[in-house]
């Protein structure tokens, strides 16, 4: 993200409402975890054969969703992870 960017989105969350400002939090943090996907599933790629991918993305899936009952990303779904 360029200066001008980062400038562009901080007036943007400064104009923002309180649900527009965590809307804007959610995408946000949506994009970030994706990219974060995106990092594995190319490293799984690498590294695993085929059916092993396969089977690390369902179980990854299986823990998101049915452990944690994350079906969308959402600042307040990860907010203990960091903790």
């Amino acid at each position: 993200m360029s200066r001008a960017d980062k400038r562009a989105f901080y007036q943007l969350v400064r104009k923002a409402g309180y649900r527009e400002f965590w809307k804007l939090m959610d995408d946000f943090h949506a994009r970030a975890y994706r990219l974060a996907e995106q990092h594995y599933q190319e490293a799984m790629d690498i590294v695993l054969q085929p059916r092993q991918k396969t089977a690390v993305i369902a179980k990854a899936r299986e823990i998101r969703e049915l452990w944690d009952g994350i079906f969308e990303i959402t600042v307040d779904a990860t907010e203990e992870a960091g903790a």
